[in-house]
């Protein structure tokens, strides 16, 4: 299916659904590349499930959220090792 008869498509089955905007295919991406991250997956795992050839691809759909990002910084924390003096 072309993009812009996927757009038409979305357009016409938000509406039906009383959505107040469209819902595009983009804006899925974007929502399934944070969800993939709020489960813990890392930015290879999702430019893989996206089909992007590498990460720096895929770091547009990430939305940078405080809480994620304070979760991700506590996560990299509890890994790395302390330095000792």
């Amino acid at each position: 299916m072309p993009p812009a008869a996927l757009n038409d498509l979305f357009d016409r089955l938000s509406r039906r659904a009383g959505l107040s905007e469209g819902v595009h295919p983009h804006a899925l991406r974007h929502g399934f590349a944070s969800n993939a991250a709020d489960a813990g997956a890392v930015l290879d795992e999702i430019a893989d499930l996206l089909g992007h050839a590498g990460p720096s691809s895929s770091q547009v759909y990430l939305h940078p959220d405080p809480q994620r990002l304070r979760v991700a910084v506590d996560r990299v924390g509890a890994l790395t090792p302390r330095r000792n003096g």
